[in-house]
């Protein structure tokens, strides 16, 4: 218990494991703690005392699978391990914390998502906000990350990144909660001292220097010193949950977020890459598992044809951050359209690719000390694969990898060619093919790597025959035929001899014990065997543990070795998976350029298509240019397919510029710097904020942030309040963009008074898509047509959305009434004239009521001359008044007026 408290005192904010033979122990807080996540018995250590303590316990077998489930409900373990064999220990044995197990520091894979990236992430933030350091860093893979950017622009990074954990010093949790968003990351607070803040510039520095190898120029980092301390702080919190292995960190990226397009969390939702909005009801296959239905209905679900864990995680960060240059997007496109022209080197490639397993992973766990022989093994087969890849690509590996610009050629029929043929020779010579997954025994390493473990082996599995060859020899050479090898608990192995051969007992046999009947004795090779044979067991386990762990050893030097081909492999695995949906899915080459122009010719919808009956989906043309048709503003009925048409736009221009082909029979894209969207309702509780506050909190984000460059769709702005302040809105923003931003833009609405924008607005053009009435039914025909819907067919989808048929009736009776001009009982309604009520206006004083205007002089306007002079003065009135300035009182009051007028002349 002493161990324990000790431990616990270094560890406060973390769940103990503490090892206690074959079990992990908890006590105190920490087992009520377990117990109830876990769903544990929770008993008592020294029951019936008074102060007994609580205590519950996991087999250390099940350790990974009870981990995962308290890392899924946001806590931090310390396993604390026995690091010394309880049979040499001198007192009890030595326990100390082996690792510490973080919801940002993953490291085992029942734990992690095999095509998703965790990342840990620290914040460094400059002088009042105005620049930021920020670093991310992936313990399970070595990934690391670092940049400096403007404060406005960390929201956007995190979002992009996703880290499950982010490090701030705790000054900055009351300012930093409101940007980070409920349940986006657990925030861990570091230490001030831990974060760097006070330790300055140098020491972070002279920590990633010694850590690569290289100065701060060399790594890119010396104008960053705000990227810098993030970084470091990065490094000092990982290596703080790995006390007893090394970080699998060979170098660090320094990157511009600038190099990327920028796509903000809102947008990421929208346009569903990673998540759908909700789960899909039914998709292709019936009894596929939501969780697949739900992968699928995403972009991400289905350009994913990766083979490779690592390659499925790399083409998420495409996805991600798609690029700026135009170079890195055309050398994409050169790899992908290479692999799309070579079908059958496609094939026998991902063929091979579907052999690999994670070699990022499994490199990283022998560098942090926790790979198993399976790990081992597994890398070996992979490193096994890559001849044969190699052999596969021949000279086409330039086009393929050299193409992407990214990182050297690596594989290839070249002598030069680093396949790391070695590390899976070393592997294969030691591991046998198949380990167990229970290897605590023995039985990992394979005959012939190591002498002395030969001979243990042997003597464990040939024991019993090495003892009947001994008793076979000493009959043969004593003469007595009765003589016989024996074994008990108390004098081990020995020879027993009746007393009618005591005169033929040799002289160097010596007397173990005397019985009535005969006499025990053991011989000099008798008692070496039994030495050997009685420990042959736990000899073999320990010996087989410590080859092992100079196995993993030597692997793990190679790591940065290993982490290049992995990368090589991945960027492969990526572009293979682009060409292949491009090939089954008919997508083209996009044409991307510098021009602000964004031309689509029959562009479809990557994720309807693929989800919708075959030949069912309806592509459309779009056209965009600030220059002549920069805003579309899009009407027609619910249903009709406004907001795929402006998904798939989108969705077009993202994959674009992360090098892919795309769903059209020809797409021309002026590189987008951000793509902004504003589509569907949605509040959030969590903030306070209704649906209407969302929508406008978003759509000032969009006219704060927006440039010339940038892609923004907009649906249905405006329509979370009352009619006039809705199209109000849409107007003033419509106009906003169109006169002070300039950017492409779709503006779907309900709103048809907003078509009135193109005659006021040279690059205002109206669109809407088209329906067709038939026998009282709409018919939706999915297609974008030229000019502006005339009606919203808003009952007619009501009563295909299943209301009841009395209600659909009573709609279309209020409609014509109100199209009439009528109130919904049919009575005339004064609403022309009235301004809309506000909630906090100040109250409008009763206006006295207005003297009859004196006529202007000169002829009467054209009609009035046919009036009688009441009905013409009473007609002056009204065109003299206007109904903006009037309250309902004042305008009640000069209704009265001009009817007494009218019926007194």
């Amino acid at each position: 218990m002493r161990q324990y408290l000790e431990v616990k005192e270094r560890y406060p904010d973390c769940i103990v494991f503490f090892r206690v033979g074959d079990f992990y122990e908890l006590f105190f807080n920490d087992a009520v703690t377990a117990a109830r996540a876990l769903d544990l018995t929770l008993t008592t250590r020294d029951k019936g005392k008074e102060d007994a303590v609580p205590m519950a316990g996991v087999p250390h077998h099940a350790l990974r699978q009870y981990l995962g489930k308290m890392i899924e409900r946001g806590y931090k373990v310390a396993i604390c391990d026995q690091v010394e064999d309880p049979k040499l220990a001198k007192g009890i044995v030595r326990r100390e914390v082996t690792r510490v197990v973080t919801p940002g520091v993953l490291i085992d894979e029942e734990q992690l998502e095999a095509k998703e990236s965790c990342y840990l992430a620290a914040i460094a933030p400059g002088a009042e906000w105005q620049r930021v350091g920020f670093a991310y860093l992936d313990v399970s893979t070595g990934e690391f990350a670092a940049t400096e950017l403007d404060g406005a622009a960390l929201e956007d990074e995190l979002a992009r990144v996703g880290p499950r954990e982010l490090l701030i010093p705790p000054s900055l949790e009351s300012s930093l909660r409101q940007l980070i968003g409920q349940g986006r990351a657990l925030t861990e607070f570091v230490p001030a001292e831990t974060a760097g803040a006070d330790t300055g510039a140098g020491t972070d520095a002279a920590l990633l220097e010694d850590l690569f190898g290289a100065k701060m120029e060399a790594l890119g980092l010396a104008s960053w010193p705000l990227a810098v301390q993030a970084a470091a702080t990065c490094v000092r919190y990982a290596r703080s949950t790995q006390p007893a292995g090394s970080l699998p960190l060979h170098r660090i990226r320094p990157y511009q977020p600038s190099e990327h397009l920028v796509i903000d969390e809102t947008t990421q939702l929208h346009l569903e890459l990673f998540a759908p909005l909700s789960s899909p009801a039914s998709g292709p296959g019936g009894g596929m598992a939501q969780g697949e239905l739900r992968r699928r209905a995403t972009l991400f679900g289905i350009l994913d044809q990766t083979r490779t864990a690592m390659g499925g995680r790399l083409l998420r960060r495409w996805l991600g951050a798609p690029l700026l240059g135009l170079a890195p997007i055309r050398r994409r496109q050169d790899a992908v359209e290479w692999l799309v022209e070579h079908a059958a080197l496609r094939a026998t490639l991902r063929a091979e690719l579907g052999e690999v397993y994670d070699l990022e992973r499994l490199c990283g766990r022998a560098m942090l000390g926790v790979a198993t022989p399976r790990d081992l093994a597994a890398l070996r087969r992979s490193l096994e694969r890559l001849p044969a890849i190699a052999q596969a690509l021949g000279e086409s590996v330039g086009p393929c990898i050299g193409a992407i610009g990214e990182l050297p050629e690596l594989l290839g029929p070249r002598p030069d060619s680093d396949l790391a043929a070695d590390v899976a020779a070393d592997i294969a010579a030691t591991l046998v093919d198949d380990p167990p997954v229970q290897w605590a025994a023995g039985g990992i390493i394979r005959r012939g790597a190591a002498a002395e473990l030969d001979e243990i082996v042997d003597i464990a599995e040939h024991g019993k025959e090495r003892l009947l060859g001994i008793e076979a020899r000493e009959r043969e050479r004593t003469g007595i035929g009765s003589l016989k090898v024996r074994y008990n608990k108390v004098f081990g192995y020995y020879l027993e001899i009746t007393r009618t051969h005591m005169a033929r007992v040799p002289a160097d046999y010596v007397r173990k014990q005397t019985l009535a009947n005969c006499e025990r004795y053991t011989t000099p090779e008798l008692t070496e065997y039994e030495s050997k044979i009685l420990g042959a067991e736990e000899r073999r386990a320990a010996l087989e543990q410590e080859l092992f762990a100079a196995l993993r050893t030597r692997v793990a030097a190679h790591g940065e070795r290993l982490h290049r081909l992995a990368e090589v492999v991945a960027i492969l695995d990526a572009v293979a998976a682009l060409a292949d949906v491009a090939h089954a899915g008919g997508y083209v080459r996009p044409e991307v350029d510098e021009s602000s122009r964004l031309e689509i010719t029959e562009g479809r919808h990557p994720v309807v298509e693929k989800l919708a009956a075959a030949g069912k989906f309806v592509p459309n043309d779009v056209a965009l240019d600030p220059d002549d048709a920069q805003l579309m503003v899009i009407t027609g009925p619910n249903m009709a397919g406004k907001s795929t048409v402006m998904r798939q736009v989108a969705l077009i221009v993202l994959l674009a510029q992360t090098g892919s082909f795309v769903p059209a029979t020809r797409a021309r894209v002026g590189v987008v710097d951000r793509i902004f969207t504003r589509v569907g309702a949605s509040d959030n509780l969590a903030r306070g904020e209704s649906t209407f506050m969302v929508e406008m909190r978003e759509t000032g984000h969009i006219l704060r942030h927006a440039t010339r460059r940038s892609l923004i769709l907009l649906d249905e702005i405006g329509r979370g309040t009352s009619t006039y302040d809705g199209v109000s809105i849409a107007w003033a923003v419509a106009e906003y963009l169109h006169d002070r931003i300039g950017a492409r833009t779709m503006f779907a609405t309900h709103y048809h008074e907003l078509v009135a924008l193109a005659r006021s607005r040279p690059r205002v053009r109206n669109w809407q898509v088209a329906v067709r009435e038939w026998k009282d039914e709409v018919v939706f025909l999915h297609r974008l047509a030229e000019g502006g819907a005339s009606r919203s067919y808003g009952i007619q989808v009501a009563r295909l959305a299943g209301l009841p048929q009395v209600v659909i009736e009573r709609a279309r009776a209020v409609l014509a009434a109100l199209e009439r001009g009528e109130d919904a009982f049919g009575r005339a309604r004064p609403l022309a004239g009235i301004r809309q009520m506000e909630l906090f206006a100040a109250p409008v004083a009763e206006e006295a009521q207005p003297e009859p205007p004196t006529p202007p002089p000169g002829p009467s306007p054209a009609g009035e001359s046919t009036l009688s002079p009441a009905a013409a003065g009473v007609l002056r009135s009204l065109r003299e008044a206007d109904p903006d300035d009037l309250s309902p009182r004042a305008a009640h009051a000069l209704l009265q007026e001009l009817r007494q007028r009218l019926l007194a002349g």
